[in-house]
């Protein structure tokens, strides 16, 4: 049993609140409550607002849209990143007071997204976020004490509920670790860390101190836990088909475990590793990449040793995007990729995978060794063109640069899928991308969600530009100059058909304009930023 939005709105320290969009959401369950209010740098919103890789969410959020109070486009892009980090609901307090009136736009977000937006008595400045998280927190431990029993199959149940992407042993830990207020951590047989959840959230450098000589050796035996002064150690098995055993430890600061915990959480994590990292049919290559793209370890380590695949050899990641809306790359497509690649010294895991926004189909190619940087772009180009020659029209790929671990894969992986459609559009020249130019667009588009604030700071080195005659043949050379020739005149003169002398003379124009050469690196950076907002904003209007 959990308690939901609909029953939190009964306590006393929100009566009169009201719904103001977002009904269709108000049965989901709460997990928590927290409060947001950051009136900082668009930067560092953005920051604030990114979401640890495994947080199950379910918060009931509490603001003021303290400092965006008159930006609805900040507002609502706050509102749609809580909605997708899993938050349940956000309630809003002093409107009329701060927040002068509920934009529309924000309105009918909550309500296409089911994401209760609920709105506290206005114009009240003595409400206190302090009596919604006591009485809110009171009722939600409460909860958890009453049904302390039916542990593992509430936390099971929980989880189930989040969205696909969440219904991981990562999630199970983190609510479990927030309700007995341990830390968690799941490794293998030699202490490879498999999953981690800390408490509380700040204290990471638990895992760091996990060594044979700290470690408890006896199932549900306490043990001091040397490293933290007044901390103990207790450990249980997770068994995971026929691999050798692996390893919860729980950590606990303060607080007194008992077997019965132990066992609860040792039989949640076992539930859940048989729920969602098991493979339940003859172990594919696809399946393998699918497990690190979706970062879930313990899917990777039971695959890879079955493949004999050694992850950590994994070095370069190359995606390959075909946007003409076929089914997908035919055998004899995969087919032409691999003859391609045989010019490369190095071996490739290949397999098509459809992403989680289910519109592309996408070759991932994860190579095993590091690659002669010559070749690189040139394989490149002989893939669209075979794949071109075999009907595939429109087809793009991307060469992801060396990560560290399999998270660094995933991340990586996720801003190209968010961010990869905003890059054709700034270079509509390309059918060959690196990260690099993904990463610009990841923050022309981040940019552009700030609103106008925003946009008028990264493209105001354009300025002077426009009081010039003839500005808008200034900046095309600019931007082809930029974004499409690769900083060469004689490529630029190619693609606007004007003579070479033209383009320096233009060049040289926006030079005596801006009072420094483009060419130097820090200029040539903020220029390269704002061009590509401009085309964007162009092409949309």
């Amino acid at each position: 049993m959990s308690v939901t939005v609909q029953e939190a709105l009964k306590l006393p320290s929100m009566r009169n609140a009201y719904v103001a969009a977002g009904n269709g959401g108000l049965d989901g369950d709460l997990f928590g409550v927290t409060v947001f209010d950051y009136p900082g740098t668009p930067a560092l919103l953005e920051k604030c607002l990114s979401t640890p890789s495994h947080n199950p969410g379910r918060q009931m959020i509490l603001t003021s849209f303290s400092g965006i109070e008159d930006d609805e486009a900040l507002q609502c892009e706050c509102l749609r990143r809580l909605h997708q980090n899993g938050e349940a609901a956000l309630v809003l307090y002093y409107v009329g007071a701060v927040v002068k009136k509920i934009f529309p736009a924000l309105r009918q977000l909550a309500d296409s997204l089911d994401f209760p937006l609920i709105v506290m008595p206005e114009g009240r400045m003595d409400l206190r976020y302090g009596d919604m998280i006591s009485e809110l927190g009171s009722v939600l431990l409460s909860d958890k004490v009453r049904y302390s029993g039916s542990m593992v199959t509430e936390i099971i149940s929980q989880v189930s509920k989040l969205p696909q992407d969440r219904r991981t042993v990562d999630s199970v830990l983190s609510l479990l670790s927030g309700r007995l207020h341990v830390s968690l951590i799941l490794t293998d047989s030699k202490l490879n860390e498999l999953g981690f959840s800390p408490w509380p959230s700040h204290n990471t450098s638990l895992a760091d101190l996990i060594t044979e000589e700290n470690v408890s050796h006896h199932v549900k035996r306490r043990k001091s836990f040397s490293p933290v002064p007044g901390s103990y150690i207790w450990y249980a098995q997770i068994h995971d088909r026929g691999i050798e055993p692996m390893r919860l430890f729980l950590i606990e600061e303060g607080s007194v475990l008992n077997d019965v915990s132990v066992d609860m959480a040792k039989e949640t994590v076992q539930l859940a590793v048989e729920l969602w990292s098991n493979s339940h049919s003859a172990v594919l290559t696809s399946e393998l990449v699918k497990a690190i793209l979706n970062d879930e370890p313990i899917r990777m380590r039971r695959l890879s040793e079955d493949l004999h695949i050694d992850i950590k050899s994994i070095h370069t990641t190359w995606l390959i995007r075909r946007t003409d809306g076929a089914e997908g790359f035919s055998d004899a497509m995969v087919d032409a990729v691999r003859k391609t690649m045989k010019a490369l010294d190095s071996e490739i895991i290949l397999e098509p995978y459809r992403t989680a926004l289910g519109d592309a189909d996408d070759l991932i190619l994860f190579f095993r060794n590091p690659l002669d940087a010559r070749l690189l772009d040139e394989c490149g180009q002989k893939i669209i063109s075979s794949l071109r020659a075999l009907g595939c029209n429109d087809v793009y790929l991307t060469m992801l640069d060396y990560k560290f671990t399999t998270s660094d894969v995933r991340k990586a992986f996720t801003i190209w899928n968010e961010n990869e459609a905003t890059a054709r559009e700034i270079f509509p020249y390309q059918k060959v991308f690196h990260e690099s130019e993904i990463e610009l667009a990841r923050q022309c588009n981040g940019i552009i969600r700030l609103g106008e604030a925003s946009i008028a700071s990264a493209t105001g080195c354009l300025d002077a530009l426009g009081e010039r005659h003839g500005s808008e043949e200034f900046l095309r050379t600019l931007a082809v100059y930029f974004l499409d020739a690769g900083m060469n005149m004689q490529t630029t003169s190619d693609i606007l058909n004007v003579h070479k002398n033209t383009v320096k003379y233009r060049i040289n124009m926006v030079c005596d304009v801006l009072g420094h050469g483009v060419d130097n690196p820090v200029t040539s950076a903020m220029l390269t930023t704002a061009l590509a907002i401009r085309r964007l904003l162009d092409k949309t209007e």
